[in-house]
This record gives structure tokens, sequence and C-alpha cells, in this order.
């Protein structure tokens, strides 16, 4: 792993204060890098404050009941950060950290799974032949061969299921296989995070029922379009694109789903599919991301159906390649 591994521990090693990021509107793997690395952290070296930048602003519904915001505990100064290392997790450019606090630390360490589209640390680790931030760790915490307790495990377990959809996505590498057995046999209580991720309220429920009436699919691609204020009136928080919905619908071979963020005031947008590079498409509407899950940003509502046109017209001239 040209000495990652020993790079990285060397920095946390000589900071007595270290600053943890992780991304906008962030899913288990950014927090599960953060919480599991903040516990490794904790296990394996004394005399260390580690601070999740953050998580006293971070809506709790964003933990789902896996993780522990306790924003009271989590406050921090900016003084402790212009102190610290800065370690950022699956976060691919700069603009993206939740806090944008990042630029304050004294030295800076990237770890991230995204295509790289932007040098934004003093040192990167870079790999999106990865499927999770998560793995990443999960090889920097066993190559270390220091204490890798059931707790951090369950963290990064939590980000690499999720990440992979459960192993079903094409992004899933034997390593990963590997990597996770050896986080399961730590002893951690996979019930616990598959309950915090997958269990799904009355209220949930009727809003996929909701969505589900609005789908589409025409020309192989299945989409819907989430109405300004659904979330609301749903009472669902934070908003998701909940592309998820559409991922195994069969003679699809590309799905997209649009909603309102009330933060930025703009269209928020997602593109799947199962082996079929798509993030070229995200990257033409203010977007960009994985090969097979990318995410973009339109002015208006109306733009969507020219991302369902260009993908549509996409499909047809790889079917036609074929």
């Amino acid at each position: 792993m040209f000495n990652v591994t020993e790079i990285i521990i060397k920095k946390i090693q000589e900071y007595d204060k270290i600053s943890l990021f992780f991304h906008e509107r962030p899913d288990f793997d950014a927090l599960g890098s953060c919480f599991a690395l903040r516990e490794f952290i904790y296990d394996n070296f004394k005399n260390k404050t580690v601070k999740i930048i953050g998580l006293d602003t971070l809506p709790s519904l964003y933990g789902s009941t896996l993780f522990k915001f306790e924003p009271k505990l989590n406050s921090v100064s900016n003084e402790f950060i212009a102190s610290s290392l800065g370690i950022i997790s699956d976060t691919a450019n700069t603009a993206r950290v939740y806090s944008r606090k990042n630029t304050l630390c004294k030295e800076t360490i990237r770890v991230d799974h995204h295509p790289q589209v932007e040098v934004f640390a003093d040192f990167e680790w870079i790999d999106p032949m990865i499927p999770a931030a998560c793995e990443m760790w999960g090889t920097i915490f066993l190559e270390s061969k220091l204490k890798l307790s059931s707790q951090c495990a369950k963290y990064l377990y939590a980000g690499i299921i999720t990440d992979t959809g459960r192993f079903l996505h094409n992004n899933t590498l034997p390593s990963t296989y590997e990597l996770t057995s050896k986080l399961i046999s730590t002893g951690f209580r996979r019930s616990e995070v598959h309950d915090s991720i997958y269990l799904r309220d009355a209220t949930q429920i009727e809003f996929t029922n909701f969505l589900m009436k609005r789908l589409k699919i025409e020309k192989r691609v299945a989409y819907f379009v989430i109405p300004k204020g659904a979330h609301k009136k749903f009472n669902i928080f934070p908003q998701f694109s909940m592309v998820h919905l559409l991922s195994d619908i069969k003679d699809v071979d590309a799905w997209t789903t649009l909603y309102f963020d009330d933060q930025t005031l703009s269209w928020k947008g997602s593109i799947r599919s199962r082996d079929i590079q798509i993030n070229h498409i995200a990257a033409e509407f203010n977007g960009g991301g994985h090969k097979y899950a990318a995410g973009f940003t339109l002015e208006n509502e109306k733009v969507f159906y020219k991302v369902i046109e260009r993908l549509q017209s996409y499909l047809e001239t790889i079917r036609q390649g074929s």
C-alpha cells in the first residue's frame, strides 16, 4: 500500500488534537469512517483529543440509531481545529466538506474512494476502485496491527454494506468480502447495524408508495420526480433522492430521480446503473461521481427531462454498438 498506513499512523502519533471531517448529507460510509477512526485512535493512542467536526449542527436523523451525535460534547472551537491534524473521509471535493473548516487545520489527510477531481489535502489516498471509504480505513487499521475493537468494526461494516448495496453492486471486490469477514469476527451484533439501516416506520412506507406511483419507465430508463415539499408533507427527513427504490426493476438499464433541496434551493438528482458507466452523464449536468452511481444539480425541474433524454440516447447508442 505504498506506505499509506505508515504515513497516516505516523501523523496521528504526531498530533494531540485531531479533527475528523465528513461530506454534506453524510451517508453511513462517511459517518462510519469518522466514528470508526475516532474509536480506533482512542483505543490505540494516549493523550489524544478527537473531534468529529459538524456533529453539533448535523440533524440527528442522519445518524439513524447507530451514530450518537451528542451535540454538546461535540462542539469545538476554531482554535482547536487550527492546532489539529485534519482527516477528511469519503469526500470528493473541498466544497462538499460539511463544515468547510478543514482549511483551518495545520495539516490534512484525505482518504476517499471517489474519482479524483481535485487535490485539497496535504496527503491523499484516493482509490475509486474500492467500493467504500470504510473498506480503505479497515485496510489501514488491519495493516497497522493495532487494536481493532468490535465497536470500530461495527461502524466500518455499516459503511461497507451500504456503499456496496449489501454486496449486490458491481463495485464489490474480493478484498471487500475478506475485510468484512475480519470485521465480523470481532463480534459485534450485525442485526443492530441492519435494523438501524433498513427498518422503516409506516410513514416511510407510505412515502415509498407515493413515489412509486409516480414511477415512469421509458426506453429502459426508470425515473420519478419527488415533488417540492413532499418530504415535509410525509415528515421524511433528511432529503434524499430515494433512487435506491428503482434498483431492482427488470429490463431497466439506468434509473434516475430528482428532488428539491431546501438548503441550496436547487434541484438535486441521482443516476444509477448496474454495469453501464453513467458518471459522465452526471458531469454534463453539473455533477459527477462513481462509474455506476453519480449525482447532479439542476437549476429547475424541466432540465431533468433533458437528463432522461440524454440517458436514453446514450443507452440506445450502446445497444446499437453491441
